[in-house]
Order: C-alpha cells, then structure tokens, then sequence
C-alpha cells in the first residue's frame, strides 16, 4: 500500500491540465477584476474633465443662454462621459453681495435634481473661492451613477464633481430660464 501510495504522488503526468484547470478561473478573475476596476477610474476621470469642459464653455457665453442650451450642455456632458444614464447636471450662478453673503441668481439642473436657490446655498458657503463684493461665479456640479459591468469588488459608486469658474467675457452668463427669487 505504501509504495502504491509513493508512486501516486511521484506521478506528474497529467499535472499541467490539472495546474490549469485550477488557476485559469483565478486569471479570468483576476482579468475582469482589473477591467472593472480600471472602467470606474475612467469613467471618474472622464467625468472630471467633462465637468470642466461644459463650465469653461458655460463661462464663455457672451449672449443669453436658452434652457434648450444647457441642456444640450447635460447632453454633451453625458456624451463625453459616454453614460447616458445615470448623468445629471446642476448649473449656478452665485453672486456675491455687499454684506460678503452669496445669492444664487439663476440655477438649472437636469434629471431629478432641485434647483440650487435661496437657503441651499449656505450649504456651499465653505466649498466657494474668495472672491470680491459684487463678483459673480458659476458653479457645474456633475453627479455620475456608475454601475459597473461586472461586480467584481467595484460596487455601484455616484461620482459627484463639483467646479467653480469666473465668466470669461462678462461681468455675468445671461441664461434666459428661471431666476432665483
């Protein structure tokens, strides 16, 4: 019995199939993992610089600004994240009054978020830049619903951007939709 049992664990034939069947589903785990894992920095990545593309083009406005513009702008930002989903947008413009406290003047979102008016803005106060009396500024906010592919240690993840830039041209961006009161 002994040496049956010797020979047995002397025996390498056959070992290459048996090494592989055992490590192929680690590798294929392994693969999809890092796929997953790299498609949710991408899509984190994408999202930050399209969030500054749509406010450095929004800062750039020179002539009023149709609702129907900034949704396209939301439609461009879902398209250059390419997620159409799960994106939504929020567009402000804050200013500054004489006693230092900020005021939205015009907000739009997009998707089921609120408007960004009147005491939501206190919420914001330690997230805006010094800037002087009678100044305005335009915040984009982004919020992203990444689902991934496959679930592999990735879950679900809402990646929320938030820019804040000067009107390049005008002391304001002219939007021609609803102001805050």
């Amino acid at each position: 019995m002994n040496r049956l049992l010797t020979n047995f664990l002397r025996n390498e034939t056959a070992a290459v199939a048996f090494e592989s069947v055992i490590i192929f589903p680690i590798l294929v785990w392994a693969w999809v993992g890092t796929f997953s894992f790299f498609d949710a920095y991408r899509v984190y990545n994408t999202s930050i610089k399209a969030t500054y593309t749509i406010a450095d083009l929004i800062s750039r406005q020179e002539f009023e600004i149709p609702e129907s513009s900034m949704d396209g702008y939301a439609n461009m930002l879902a398209a250059m994240i390419r997620d159409h989903d799960g994106v939504e947008m929020r567009a402000t413009e804050v200013h500054r009054a004489n006693d230092g406290s900020f005021t939205a003047v015009w907000s739009h979102t997009t998707g089921t978020l609120a408007r960004l008016c009147g005491a939501s803005l206190d919420a914001y106060a330690d997230q805006l830049p010094a800037v002087a009396i009678g100044e305005r500024i335009v915040i984009l906010e982004s919020f992203v619903n990444y689902d991934p592919a496959f679930n592999m240690g990735v879950n679900d993840v809402d990646f929320e951007n938030f820019t804040v830039t000067r009107p390049r041209y005008a002391g304001r961006i002219p939007y021609g939709g609803d102001q805050c009161s």
